[in-house]
């Protein structure tokens, strides 16, 4: 009888210092989270990108990204010379297989556009 008050006794501060500990708990991990803020340092961006490439931090700068590009029309010619030889050859097809591929790809058409 003893030995189980003795018992029911240590259960009971067990349980109250888990309990107390656990009401420590949020405070703990508030107080790990404030030391942590403080230790981020705020730099900028001139700090963090290497000098070689200073001459490019307008391109991500928030106006700038923000903004359309110009419109540029671009009308390149590709001008081959006059000794260009394929290497494989060129690409020919005979007569009749050139009505068959036709009258293939109209029916497929025809065939996609009735259903």
């Amino acid at each position: 009888m003893k030995k189980e008050k003795i018992q029911n006794k240590k259960n009971k501060k067990f349980r109250k210092l888990i309990v107390e500990e656990e009401m420590e708990i949020p405070r703990m991990v508030e107080e790990k989270l404030e030391k942590e803020e403080n230790l981020i340092e705020i730099r900028t961006v001139e700090e963090i990108v290497p000098k070689r490439f200073h001459k490019y931090l307008k391109v991500f700068e928030k106006k700038e990204s923000e903004r359309m590009l110009i419109r540029k029309t671009w009308n390149y010619t590709i001008n081959l010379k006059e000794v260009f030889v394929l290497k494989k050859g060129v690409f020919e097809r005979s007569v009749e297989k050139e009505i068959y591929l036709t009258i293939k790809v109209t029916t497929n058409i025809i065939s996609i556009l009735c259903s």
